[in-house]
């Protein structure tokens, strides 16, 4: 009778130890679980902040041609005029185009200024015999911008003041600058202000340029 009673209790107790086991061992696979899924969702929580800041990022820094959104249409929303850029150096190329697009950059001023008198123009002709003399101008602008950027201000001025034609370079200059400042005049760049400062100060510093290269279109 007493094994009976002692088999009996020895049973219910591994009974009940096994099931304090299993429980165990799920409350642990169910805390692992949800470990594992926690450290999952920050990952994925911080992947999603990354591309929402680019994306801001990007979304935020842009310029627009004032005029253009001053006429844009009712029927026509204003953000399809802007013109959005993730770098200085996008902006940067795509307002010195701008200038040049706008006619902006006389650039018959500068060559009375660098030559004494605008040069020539041949009459052509034969329309389908097109002999212009600057076909064999070679300039590579994305390059000139990229050079633009890992350039010191300061030094790129100096090296103008000290050229041997420094007082027509200085006038060539002060007129770019009266562009960049008509440019301004007609453009909104919107960034945070170090990277508007820095846009506009290369744009300045890209009237150093050698006048064969200002009377040029970079497009």
């Amino acid at each position: 009778m007493f094994d009976t009673i002692g088999n009996a209790i020895c049973t219910v107790a591994l009974g009940v130890v096994l099931v304090y086991l299993i429980i165990w061992t799920c409350k642990f696979i169910i805390k692992r679980l949800t470990k594992q899924q926690e450290k999952h969702s920050v990952v994925i929580r911080e992947k999603q902040k990354s591309i929402r800041q680019r994306t801001i990022a990007c979304a935020k820094n842009y310029w627009y041609n004032i005029r253009e959104v001053e006429d844009c249409p009712q029927d026509m929303p204003v953000e399809r005029l802007y013109h959005y850029f993730e770098t200085e150096q996008e902006c940067i190329k795509a307002l010195i185009i701008e200038m040049y697009d706008c006619a902006l950059v006389r650039t018959e001023e500068l060559e009375r200024i660098a030559y004494g008198e605008a040069k020539p123009v041949e009459m052509i002709v034969n329309p389908y015999e097109i002999d212009d003399e600057y076909d064999d101008f070679d300039y590579d602008f994305d390059e000139a911008v990229e050079e633009l950027m890992l350039q010191d201000d300061d030094e790129v001025a100096a090296s103008a003041e000290e050229a041997d034609d420094a007082e027509i370079r200085a006038e060539i200059y002060d007129r770019w600058t009266e562009y960049v400042m008509q440019l301004y005049d007609m453009v909104s760049v919107n960034c945070n202000e170090e990277m508007k400062s820095h846009i506009r100060s290369k744009i300045m510093s890209y009237g150093h340029k050698d006048v064969e290269i200002l009377i040029h279109s970079p497009e």
